[in-house]
């Protein structure tokens, strides 16, 4: 019997931990602070049990709360864990020289990116020697069926599994280039399959074009490299010019034994 429940008291603080932490990702990736009520609505978590899990947050000092609906945005004491992991290196850090390559070659601001739900995140981000280029932030995300990298990725899936990372229809729309509906959207990634990239054609923003192309490793989708740039720039040769360009680095990408188990950590905290 006291075996039992001291299993159970492990489990119920491993389960905790999770909640908790968890929450501290909801905290962190919010455009602003986030809210109580945000929290209960996105996790489906009792609002009590939220109160006692920020508590616990807040103690410690990894979350501060700013109002009181209650707001929360991230803690002081964060700062040694962020700091500690980035003077450590990275996964993204085995990117990083691919990426910049791309950048270099082609004049555009280069990404490596995720999926994550119905959202695109670039996770890499490098920008190329001109002093007027396409401005982006590692952590910057995209809906999945506007982004170049994500409709690379989406295309790279079955039709069922990509259905699992789009919102419901109609789509948002972000200029009068966006497409908005499943039908569309099914007709697009298909083009993408036959001619083996996407383009996106000022659908996430007016006068920006991105080329981009999946990545896998051992048949597994793990994530897209692609650029973006002005629009004006992006003829159909230089469009076919970028697109062996993401090719050839992406598979020199994924031969490196070094960045195979860090794309597989990538997919594995944007599934959770």
């Amino acid at each position: 019997m006291e075996t039992s429940a001291s299993g159970d008291r492990a489990h119920y603080h491993s389960h905790a931990l999770t909640r908790g932490l968890h929450l501290l990702v909801r905290v962190a990736t919010g455009p602003g602070p986030v809210t109580l009520t945000d929290l209960h609505e996105t996790t489906g978590q009792p609002k009590s049990t939220l109160v006692r899990l920020l508590a616990v947050l807040e103690e410690q000092d990894f979350v501060l709360r700013v109002d009181d609906r209650p707001a929360f945005v991230l803690g002081h004491g964060v700062l040694p864990i962020v700091t500690a992991y980035l003077e450590s290196g990275t996964p993204v850090d085995l990117l990083r020289p691919y990426v910049r390559s791309v950048a270099h070659e082609v004049g555009w601001t280069a990404k490596y990116a995720a999926l994550d739900g119905a959202a695109s995140v670039d996770l890499c981000v490098e920008f190329p020697d001109r002093p007027v280029h396409f401005t982006g932030k590692e952590g910057g995300r995209s809906p999945a069926h506007a982004a170049g990298s994500g409709k690379a990725m989406l295309a790279a899936l079955t039709d069922d599994a990509a259905r699992d990372h789009l919102p419901p229809e109609p789509f948002a729309r972000l200029t009068d280039r966006t497409i908005i509906t499943g039908r569309a959207l099914e007709a697009e990634l298909r083009r993408i399959r036959d001619r083996g990239y996407s383009v996106d054609d000022e659908e996430c923003a007016r006068g920006l074009r991105c080329v981009a192309v999946a990545i896998r490793v051992g048949g597994e989708l793990r994530g897209a490299l692609g650029v973006s740039g002005p629009a004006a720039e992006l003829t159909p040769e230089r469009e076919s010019q970028v697109a062996a360009t993401l090719r050839d680095v992406s598979a020199d990408l994924a031969a490196d034994p070094r960045v195979g188990p860090a794309l597989a950590l990538f997919v594995k905290v944007a599934a959770r």
